[in-house]
């Protein structure tokens, strides 16, 4: 027995039909391609020929006589992407359809390869679809000059009679950060893709359109990619990032996050939103599943068919074509978490007990009780380090100009001759003196309620008399910059101390060197002590400069840290060496209750601080009928503001206050002595 196949014989040609049927090759060859002009009784012999020998006519030779191969070429950037197969889908169906067939070329996202792969598709194929090419514009023009027929898919280029279908990304992310802005998040990350994507450039354009719609939205941006180990690999960035919400370039970043985000102990969306883009398969499958914006991907393939289909039969491509997406909400959404309320705990130190604040994973503010300091430095509670959520401290404690400043404390110079301040009193005739006059700021009571912290004081002369009771309450919370362009997008703190000063019986008066005879030294109340050695400048709403600021009820006024190396060339407000090393620009935005406001005392060439003047011109009076409402607020935000998105924060601040639902307390003005 043989083991040889058996042989299937010759294979018939042309020539054999011609011979079958009785009539010439050129006779054959015109029946087999359509043509009308063959008799009707000599085409039927010449296929009956061809049915009884079986003949099959060679594909590149009809090739070569007819000119055309019946087959199109689609270059892709990247085949593993579901939104490119689901184009290329579409195209394969619709030119199936009209007797085309389709090959394909993956770039993998390497632009440099992107012309050679289409000019060697375009030698095999009668025309070219170029799925979002990566090459630079002037490259990409010369490139379709060669391939024509062709039509681009997410590609537009101004003036170019090339046709092309594509997505409007734009309105996409447009329609994402309003949903998100919605939600209530107004801090996003925007996982960027390739740099070479016009699909990434417009989802930028729609970034810049939706910010400049919603004044209070930050979109911070990162490079990631377009593939699922792309979104994993960018995991610590986005954990370690204060947004609520993230945009991924596309569904597969989104889902690689998702999975990471679960290893790392971040839940979706509870604790961080996640959207993707393209509304591939996967998407609605996945736990949970994906919010994304769904773009007509078969659809999109269609039409580029039928483009490329009318520009191979010589007519014009019509158009550009440009699809709406719309926005999916599913499970991977959800409204911006309310913002944890700061940890207070305490801590054993052996001189000085300490209270401290935490943000997170953030030490924000240490409080301490104030026992430690010498009695010449008027012990008193003081804050010192507070520093911003960027790791810049903002305060400081026992500096060489000034001992006894100690960080943010309730300080006055003079309550019926004690001094709260510390250091030296002025004497009228007799200027600066080291008195045995200081009292002492003494907590008896502490609590926390919902992250406030509540206090109640004595304020005790030299001889042991209460002179003052005090309610004091201090508020530490992450507050959302409104200022574009300000933090990266990021949150500011906001600190906000308030005391409440009532007699223990008798009328006492407050007074400052100023109201004893030293013209401009009217300090005493709320005072925060900024570093030495920082470069620094002054802003205010009436104006720059500690010259405008100081003496005056200005809605508002600024310190901006190490914002440059030079002093400010108008007020010399800086006089310190750059410090080393040098610390990144800060600024601490200072308010004052609207209703129990006082003129500020500010200092910054000489040394930089900054307070509420309890009596800058005049004594200040408490009764007991008319207690002394005051406080202090400070927004410490990681960057330089100028002067206007400094008043976009106060203006911010006071619509937080106007619609705030919170019940609010009923305390007792001043008694506006001082006005």
């Amino acid at each position: 027995m043989s083991n040889r196949f058996p042989s299937a014989g010759p294979t018939p040609t042309i020539s054999d039909v011609a011979v079958e049927a009785g009539v010439s090759k050129a006779t054959v060859s015109r029946v087999l391609n359509g043509k009308a002009t063959v008799d009707a009784a000599i085409a039927d012999r010449v296929l009956a020929a061809v049915d009884a020998l079986g003949y099959r006519p060679s594909m590149l030779a009809r090739s070569l006589s007819l000119g055309r191969t019946n087959t199109i070429g689609v270059v892709v950037p990247d085949l593993e992407n579901p939104m490119f197969q689901e184009i290329l889908r579409g195209v394969t169906r619709a030119a199936a359809a009209d007797g085309y067939r389709v090959l394909v070329t993956d770039t993998e996202e390497d632009p440099t390869d992107e012309a050679a792969a289409a000019r060697e598709a375009r030698r095999r194929c009668d025309a070219i679809v170029l799925c979002s090419p990566r090459l630079a514009e002037p490259e990409l023009r010369a490139l379709l000059a060669e391939l024509h027929p062709v039509v681009l898919v997410n590609r537009e280029l101004a003036d170019s009679p090339v046709p092309s279908v594509s997505i409007d990304y734009a309105s996409g992310m447009e329609q994402v950060l309003a949903e998100l802005h919605a939600l209530g998040h107004r801090r996003i990350l925007y996982l960027a893709g390739p740099t070479a994507s016009q699909g990434d450039r417009l989802r930028r354009v729609g970034i810049a359109r939706a910010c400049s719609d919603h004044d209070d939205l930050s979109v911070d941006i990162v490079t990631a990619g377009s593939a699922l180990v792309d979104g994993a690999s960018v995991v610590d960035t986005v954990v370690q990032h204060d947004a609520t919400a993230v945009i991924a370039f596309n569904d597969l970043v989104a889902l690689g996050l998702v999975s990471a985000l679960r290893g790392a102990g971040v839940s979706v969306p509870s604790a961080l939103s996640v959207i993707g883009f393209d509304d591939i398969p996967f998407a609605a499958f996945a736990v949970p599943a994906l919010s994304t914006v769904s773009v007509p991907r078969r659809e999109l393939g269609a039409e580029a068919w039928t483009r490329l289909r009318d520009t191979i039969g010589g007519a014009e491509g019509g158009h550009p074509l440009v699809f709406r997406p719309r926005f999916v909400a599913r499970e991977s959404t959800a409204a911006r978490p309310a913002a944890s309320p700061p940890v207070w705990r305490g801590t054993d130190h052996p001189i000085s007990p300490e209270l401290t604040a935490r943000l997170g994973d953030r030490e924000v503010l240490v409080l301490h009780d104030g026992s430690g300091l010498e009695p010449t430095d008027a012990p008193r509670p003081f804050a010192h380090p507070v520093t911003s959520l960027g790791g810049t401290v903002v305060t400081e404690s026992a500096p060489e100009d000034h001992p006894h400043h100690v960080g943010l404390s309730m300080a006055v110079a003079d309550v019926d001759g004690v001094s709260y301040w510390g250091g030296r009193t002025y004497v009228a005739g007799q200027g600066s003196t080291i008195l045995d006059n200081h009292g002492v700021q003494r907590v008896t009571e502490t609590e926390v309620d919902a992250g406030v912290l509540r206090q109640s004081l004595d304020w005790i002369g030299r001889d042991g008399t209460t002179q003052l009771r005090e309610s004091r309450r201090t508020v530490v919370e992450e507050f959302a910059v409104p200022a574009p362009g300000v933090g990266s997008g990021r949150s500011a703190l906001r600190v906000a101390v308030s005391s409440v000063l009532q007699t223990t019986g008798s009328t006492v008066t407050i007074g400052s060197p100023a109201t004893n005879g030293r013209e401009g030294a009217g300090y005493g109340g709320w005072f925060w002590r900024l570093p030495a050695d920082a470069h620094r400048s002054v802003l205010s709403a009436d104006g720059p400069g500690e010259s405008t600021a100081h003496g005056s009820r200005a809605a508002w006024v600024a310190f901006v840290l190490d914002a440059d190396g030079s002093a400010d060339t108008q007020t010399g407000d800086t006089t310190e060496p750059a410090p080393t090393p040098p610390r990144r620009p800060t600024t601490v935005l200072f308010r004052q209750p609207a209703a129990n406001a006082f003129p500020w005392f500010v200092r910054a060439a000489e040394y930089p601080g900054i307070g509420v003047s309890l009596a800058a011109t005049s004594r200040s009076t408490i009764t007991a009928d008319t207690p002394l409402v005051t406080g202090l607020e400070a927004v410490v935000v990681d960057g330089a503001l100028d002067a206007q998105q400094a008043d976009a924060i106060h203006r911010a601040l006071l619509t937080a206050e106007e619609r705030s639902t919170e019940p609010r307390s009923i305390e007792p003005r001043s008694t506006g002595s001082d006005a």
